[in-house]
């Protein structure tokens, strides 16, 4: 799927008896849309930034001289309404589905149309056979492509998501972050997508199999905040030790799961 870039403008204006403003234009957002806000504040923390987000999935956080750039994403339809300040941010979540409705009435063009070429209603029906037979072909291969992929074990899907990534890409530590947590959700069956570090760190706590893999499992999240969060530069080999850390940890969380089983 295209990303497409959707920058919101947040303006936040602090003085010191002025109530906070929010400036915004209103756009269409998608399924997997990255937006960008502009937050021209100090007022908040990173860490507050993220709890009032967390309904997303923040892909950075960027430090500016008067505030933050936060970009952040949805997978889930809907609405969602952020208190900031004294006023609220409402971010629509729609469908690429839905785009489409036709509810107006073409008039038909009632004249008599001059005689035209004679067309073999047999060549059409041959025609639309063909085009039937290939859209079935092509349904029914994506249907057993579907069932091979929920065939597949959570560590098997997780292996095959994270070999399809380039080191080269910015969203690098991102996507990396991502497939770890939906690893972690299929394994236990809860939720933890769009939440911080420490808060997928306490949901882990309830789980007993991994009381034992909470702090190298904290670790890592943490460092890959770093990488992600701060700006730093990160040389190649590092991206191969942190990446392979990880593997070496959702084997680790594996062979626990199936010991426990």
């Amino acid at each position: 799927m295209k990303k497409t870039r959707i920058i919101c403008w947040l303006l936040v204006l602090l003085l010191l008896s002025t109530p906070l403003e929010v400036k915004a234009e209103t756009r269409s957002i998608y399924v997997g849309d990255i937006v960008t806000l502009e937050i021209n504040s100090n007022k908040f923390s990173p860490e507050q930034l993220r709890e009032k987000f967390q309904a997303f999935d923040i892909l950075e956080i960027k430090s500016k001289a008067d505030g933050y750039l936060l970009s952040l994403r949805s997978f889930e339809v809907g609405e969602q309404i952020i208190v900031l300040g004294d006023k609220e941010i409402i971010i629509n979540v729609a469908s690429t589905l839905d785009e489409i409705k036709r509810e107006d009435i073409f008039a038909g063009d009632m004249g008599v149309t001059e005689p035209g070429f004679s067309f073999s209603w047999r060549l059409l029906f041959y025609l639309a056979a063909a085009v039937f037979a290939l859209s079935g072909i092509f349904f029914l291969f994506k249907i057993l492509k579907k069932r091979k992929i929920e065939a597949l074990s959570p560590h098997q899907l997780f292996l095959r998501r994270c070999s399809t990534l380039s080191e080269a890409d910015d969203k690098y530590f991102v996507s990396l972050t991502f497939y770890f947590k939906k690893y972690l959700e299929s394994l236990y069956s809860f939720q933890i997508i769009g939440k911080t570090s420490r808060e997928i760190v306490a949901e882990l706590k309830e789980i007993e199999d991994l009381s034992s893999m909470l702090l190298p499992i904290g670790d890592w999240l943490n460092e890959c905040d770093r990488m992600k969060f701060t700006g730093a530069v990160i040389s190649a080999e590092e991206r191969q030790q942190h990446y392979g850390e990880l593997l070496d940890l959702v084997e680790k969380i594996d062979g626990q799961k199936e010991g426990a089983a």
